[in-house]
């Protein structure tokens, strides 16, 4: 290729190049070439420490290995970089939720470097929620849920106590926070239904007895309801009392709740008239029998009839079972008087007013198959002062009901002033023959308690009328109209 200059221009191969242009070049050129030259013997000689890959916080599940989180280090530039010892300080926990300070230094010959790191060790599973109950039913009008469940975290423990449930557009929804603020919510689809009824409550007695011209005295009832709460303001009675009338009177309290489900209660008033009694002489004696038939009553009955003495006899159920029939209405075809003491004799007759008079009725119809005479002379089992009821009534004070309730329905019960102490005071005929007689001066009239089922006590009998006797004392039976010794009440 042909090169020559021409008045300062570079001809090369036809083409012309200025002088100057050339010379700018060629220094361009040149101070590239130092540039680079300087540029690499600086980098040659900055040497430091690489660190890549590190991280100054970072967080790690709880329960997981902790494994050392110190990056990538060397130390050197970019053409050489020589690997550097490290020493970690400080440890992680992971059996334990928080924030952990680690500080790894690095070191090459004499030269040294620190970095901090955070380690923070998270609870991230959540909490476990297991719903106990499976019928999800609940008040139409219910704002509130009280279904069994159970929760439990991994880290927390129980958080039973901790779920909170509320209603969501008719769902249930369970829901519990653990202590790193995992949430777990469980929804369950509600059925809204109320087909229960009120539960009326009476205040005071359901059966009321009242002597005639007696004032009455409403006490009204409450009411409750598991879905409206406390309804007693809507409660409708019905009913009156004549209290001039004899009889029995229902007072009727009804109540209907939000989803008409109705509820009714009745309390029952018996209006009474009480029964004349006789004004008895002066040494009246009225010989008393309790718990027989027994194999004691024929003897019993033979010495009554030797002496013309007519007595009373309370019998029972028990006595009737083992075959004395005859005997009873061997007493009544004799004049004797047959009351009613109870049929199975067993004190849980007292639990309440129906179950007391269930037994009553029960003797009476017994007897009344035997004699054909309706009995209405009774005398309550420990008589009317007895305390063991208490342990049967659930502190309803039993008797105090029923002395009333049985003189409303007709019967008569007496109690006595004489004991002869046969009922476990003694077992000798002796002493229960002094026991009576011993009595008998201290009252107008006596009533004497005796058991025909306790044969040391029937051999004192023949003895105790020939003492009365021989002292101007009359004998009678009791009748309705007989004095009745009450006994004060202690329940």
């Amino acid at each position: 290729m042909s090169e020559f200059w021409y008045n300062n221009f570079r001809v090369v191969g036809g083409c012309i190049i200025k002088k100057k242009f050339v010379i700018f070049i060629s220094v361009t050129l040149g101070l590239s070439i130092l540039i680079l030259i300087g540029l690499f013997i600086s980098l040659y000689l900055n040497q430091s420490f690489k660190i890549t890959n590190f991280k100054k916080i970072i967080e790690i599940p709880y329960n997981s290995t902790f494994a050392n989180n110190q990056g990538d280090a060397c130390y050197g530039n970019v053409f050489k970089c020589d690997p550097v010892s490290i020493i970690q300080e400080g440890d992680v926990d992971t059996s334990k939720i928080g924030e952990y300070i680690i500080h790894y230094t690095y070191k090459f010959a004499d030269k040294t470097i620190t970095k901090e790191q955070t380690v923070r060790v998270k609870d991230y599973d959540k909490p476990i929620i297991e719903v106990i109950d499976d019928n999800f039913a609940i008040c139409p009008n219910s704002k509130y849920t009280n279904f069994k469940v159970t929760a439990y975290d991994d880290y927390d423990g129980d958080l039973t106590d901790k779920v909170k449930q509320f209603i969501d557009n008719k769902q249930v929804v369970f829901q519990v926070d653990d202590s790193s603020n995992n949430r777990t919510e469980v929804r369950k689809d509600l059925t809204l239904i109320d087909d229960e009824k009120p539960v009326l409550t009476l205040n005071g007695d359901a059966n009321i007895y009242l002597k005639i011209n007696e004032k009455y005295t409403e006490l009204g009832a409450k009411a409750m309801d598991n879905c409206d709460g406390d309804l007693t303001e809507y409660i409708q009675k019905t009913g009156k009392v004549y209290n001039t009338i004899p009889g029995e009177y229902d007072i009727t309290y009804e109540v209907v709740d939000s989803s008409g489900n109705k509820a009714s209660i009745v309390r029952k008033v018996f209006v009474y008239q009480e029964q004349n009694t006789e004004n008895p002489t002066a040494k009246s004696i009225y010989l008393t029998f309790d718990d027989g038939p027994s194999a004691y009553t024929s003897k019993l009955l033979d010495v009554l009839k030797k002496y013309n003495v007519k007595a009373t006899f309370f019998v029972t159920g028990y006595g009737l079972s083992k075959g004395y029939d005859d005997v009873i209405l061997r007493a009544y075809q004799e004049g004797h008087t047959i009351g009613l003491h109870t049929d199975t004799h067993e004190y849980s007759i007292y639990k309440n007013i129906d179950t007391y008079f269930n037994d009553l009725y029960t003797i009476q119809e017994k007897v009344k198959n035997i004699t054909g005479y309706t009995s209405t002379i009774i005398r309550f089992p420990g008589g009317s002062s007895n305390t063991v009821s208490r342990s049967y009534d659930n502190g309803s004070k039993i008797m105090s009901q029923l002395v009333k309730a049985v003189e409303a329905k007709g019967f008569t019960y007496f109690d006595w002033n004489v004991s002869s102490g046969d009922a476990g005071e003694t077992t000798s005929t002796t002493k229960v023959f002094s026991n009576v007689i011993s009595g008998l001066g201290k009252h107008n009239y006596s009533i004497v308690l005796q058991h025909d089922t306790k044969g040391y006590s029937i051999n004192a009998v023949e003895d105790i009328i020939k003492y009365a006797l021989s002292k101007g004392y009359t004998f009678k039976p009791l009748t309705t109209t007989s004095p009745t010794a009450h006994h004060h009440l202690n329940n």
